[in-house]
């Protein structure tokens, strides 16, 4: 069952040579190697329209371990170019990710530009507007229960 140390010849080139991989591979991932990830695309009829060239794409739903809600959702707003949505108050509490592209966002008569990885929060009730040159924008919902 357990193998004996003289049934294995390991040179030290080869774990030089193993653990400069295993480094090189680690130092890749921690720099962001790879291939970069890219936001989902959509067909241009996925989705709930929700203004002219704005469409909502669920993408889940499950049961939230935080007090005070009931379910979290996650949903992908994608903008078409010069589209908006007219100012409205929000149906929920929401955490929002611009994953492409940018936004003005007009919320709570403050007005401010939301550019690609930027991430900010809308209480439940408050009102806000969404323009757009273009943009995907990811939205993790909290109904309350």
């Amino acid at each position: 069952m357990f193998i004996d140390s003289k049934e294995i010849s390991v040179d030290r080139r080869h774990f030089v040579y193993g653990g400069a991989a295993a480094f090189s591979a680690i130092a890749a991932a921690l720099a962001g190697g790879g291939s970069p990830a890219r936001a989902q695309t959509y067909r241009a009829d996925e989705g709930k329209e929700l203004a002219p060239g704005v469409r909502a794409v669920e993408l889940g739903k499950g049961a939230a371990m935080i007090p005070g809600y009931k379910t979290v959702s996650l949903i992908d707003l994608v903008f078409q170019p010069q589209s908006n949505l007219p100012v409205s108050a929000m149906p929920n509490a929401m955490i929002c990710h611009i994953t492409e592209g940018e936004l003005m966002l007009l919320q709570d008569g403050k007005e401010f530009q939301a550019k690609k990885n930027h991430v900010w929060t809308c209480a439940e009730g408050r009102r806000r507007a969404l323009a757009t040159t273009q943009a995907h924008l990811r939205l993790c919902g909290l109904p309350t229960c």
